[in-house]
């Protein structure tokens, strides 16, 4: 990007090539990971005069586990004292005579190096050409806390945390079946980030399956700097562009081993809090956690809630101009009589005070995101009371706009899913757009363009109105507006 700024192109020639045919030896290690401050080069005294490098990086490897399960055994074990070269030292590691498990040999300089990267030791032959490789991760993390966007009233409180086995454990924890299958991937040509795929493996349909392990190959980036960038992706070429996710993000275990459980795949990223669940359809973002905690009624009425509300905030500023601009005859008289005289010496249209109000809450919301986390929730009360209160004070803004642009944003709130709420913000200006052009006949248009498009997309050859547009209608009343009692 600074490159873009400076030249006006972007020089995206990282030097990553390990060439495979290079023997494993002091020299060659060194040659790729160069002088670095964090890497660091020892040797130790074996037996007999034998001198072997051992190389690592400060920071992602336990010392004290080295110490005392690798490092140790070595100087006191007898067979390792009595060996006559490396060709019988390394014989003995292979035959695992230190305590550490998660140990082997290998003679490929590109495993060799791939594997120091993610926090692994390795004891280097130059003799051989080879290196024993240890795995002592023992990198800072943070402790595991409640999820920040997805809270429940009754549930877990776990959230998965940035380092992958941690959250594949966590996946265990819910799901203890020999029929869960987690298979390793990397991401990214530079960085080669660890992922997990996960999935069912009796239920999990297998053409999505290879479609989404395809699809994860085929990626060529050198690095993945957020989840989002993943999502962009991975998802199809074809509906790169579409402003509604195509695949659920969530932070709490639960849902995901859930939806694991229904026959979905999911994939975990090193590095990120968060796991993708994948194919995702309409309904999935209308479903919290919750629901799943309280009473079946409670959450049936909830869930038609939730799809009421997505349809106020979505419409209800295009149906304030439609009816006060195009449609005054479907209002009774009392009603059209208020709003005439709330608007009387209001220097804006009807038009413009939507606009204003619609774009001020966005205004609003965002600067309450990014505002300290001690002052960020004041933020929208001030805006919302002290300058809507003004407004309509010094008659730029009619009382009844402010009612209607309040409804709509704390409506919007009742989507569960931030990305699907997001989606519904865009599309609230295409139809306020239509109806400033045709009414309700706008509006019309719109609704018919929007549902359309909704059943154009898929997820991973999934329709994104799936099961309402099923064709046999079995499943048009499961889990879906309705949450049926656990029999």
């Amino acid at each position: 990007m600074f490159d873009l700024w400076r030249y006006g192109k972007i020089i995206n020639n990282l030097n990553n090539k390990i060439d495979g045919s290079d023997e494993i030896n002091f020299e060659n290690i060194k040659k790729y990971i160069g002088e670095n401050s964090d890497f660091v080069y020892k040797e130790i005294l074996i037996n007999n005069g034998i001198v072997m490098p051992v190389v690592f990086i400060d920071g992602l490897v336990n010392i004290d586990l080295f110490d005392n399960t690798v490092l140790k055994p070595l100087m006191l074990s007898d067979r390792i004292k009595n060996s006559q070269n490396e060709t019988e030292f390394m014989q003995i590691i292979a035959n695992s005579e230190v305590y550490h498990i998660n140990s082997a040999v290998k003679t490929n300089i590109e495993d060799v190096i791939n594997d120091i990267l993610t926090g692994s030791v390795a004891i280097i032959s130059n003799q051989e050409k080879k290196a024993a490789l240890f795995d002592l991760k023992g990198f800072q993390v943070r402790s595991m806390s409640e999820p920040s966007n997805e809270a429940v009233i009754k549930g877990p409180k776990s959230s998965f945390i940035e380092v992958l086995r941690a959250n594949t454990a966590l996946v265990r924890r819910c799901i203890r079946s020999i029929d869960l299958k987690i298979e390793s991937i990397s991401v990214g040509n530079t960085s080669s980030i660890p992922a997990s795929v996960i999935y069912m493996g009796s239920i999990a349909d297998k053409n999505i399956l290879n479609a989404v392990k395809d699809k994860i190959k085929k990626i060529e980036c050198e690095n993945i700097i957020s989840i989002g960038d993943f999502e962009e992706r991975l998802i199809d070429k074809k509906y790169s562009k579409s402003i509604f996710p195509l695949v659920s993000i969530t932070e709490r275990p639960d849902k995901f081993c859930s939806n694991i459980m229904e026959g979905k795949i999911g994939i975990i990223i090193d590095g990120f809090p968060t796991a993708i669940i994948l194919p995702a359809v309409l309904n999935m973002y209308f479903q919290a956690p919750d629901d799943y905690s309280n009473n079946y009624a409670v959450a049936t009425f909830l869930r038609i809630i939730r799809y009421i509300c997505a349809i106020i905030a979505l419409t209800l500023p295009a149906i304030y101009i439609s009816v006060v601009c195009y449609h005054q005859e479907l209002l009774n008289n009392s009603l059209a009589l208020a709003i005439i005289k709330s608007k009387q010496q209001v220097a804006l249209s009807s038009i413009q005070e939507i606009l204003f109000l619609t774009l001020s809450f966005e205004v609003l919301m965002e600067a309450g995101i990014r505002m300290p986390k001690t002052i960020g929730q004041a933020v929208p009360i001030i805006g919302g009371l002290i300058i809507g209160d003004a407004a309509v004070s010094a008659k730029i803004l009619s009382p009844l706009v402010v009612i209607t642009a309040a409804i709509t944003g704390i409506t919007g709130f009742m989507i569960p899913n931030q990305e699907f709420f997001n989606a519904v913000r865009i599309c609230r200006y295409i139809f306020i757009a239509f109806a400033i052009f045709g009414g309700f006949l706008g509006i019309a248009f719109a609704a018919v363009g929007f549902i359309y498009y909704l059943c154009s997309i898929e997820s991973f050859e999934v329709p994104y109105f799936a099961p309402f547009v099923s064709n046999d209608g079995k499943k048009l009343l499961t889990d879906t507006f309705f949450r049926k009692p656990k029999k």
